[in-house]
């Protein structure tokens, strides 16, 4: 005696994938949409983290007769280079020594200006997200806009 297999018709399937297909076209966008929001919100965070690690500079400083002031950090390719006028000797200096204790991940380019009154300036790009963080002395927020990375800069120097 044979057994009745029951199996799917071809209509059956391609309603089956029908269906999931219209729901992978609701959600994909959704999730991508979420990441990009997950990223520039990181970005913003990691913004204020460099603010607040520039005031934390400037005001260890004042505590010192060595000063760095005024200094300009700059990153390229997440690469931190700092150039400032020593004060003890009037020289302007460069270095690569990581200069702003912060958690978070270097910039992709951009700069931070610190100057002799710990005014900060930000100007930092995020490549990720084409995100570009502004922040002046005064502002309580950093201000994220779209911008080439070429007019993500500061034009500021310390000497």
């Amino acid at each position: 005696m044979a057994k009745n297999i029951r199996a799917f018709t071809l209509v059956e399937l391609l309603a089956v994938i029908a269906i999931l297909a219209i729901i992978a076209t609701i959600t994909v966008p959704i999730v991508l949409n979420a990441l990009q929001t997950s990223r520039s919100s990181a970005f913003e965070d990691n913004a204020l983290s460099l603010s607040k690690a520039a005031d934390n500079y400037y005001t260890s400083l004042t505590l010192s007769t060595n000063t760095k002031l005024p200094l300009l950090v700059t990153f390229n390719n997440q690469k931190e280079t700092n150039k400032y006028l020593n004060n003890s000797n009037k020289n302007c200096e460069t270095s690569n020594e990581r200069t702003l204790e912060y958690t978070g991940q270097n910039p992709d380019s951009g700069n931070i200006f610190i100057d002799n009154n710990g005014d900060v300036y930000i100007a930092i790009y995020n490549k990720a997200t084409g995100d570009c963080a502004i922040k002046n002395p005064g502002d309580k927020k950093v201000t994220i806009t779209k911008k080439d990375p070429s007019e993500c800069k500061l034009d500021k120097s310390p000497c």
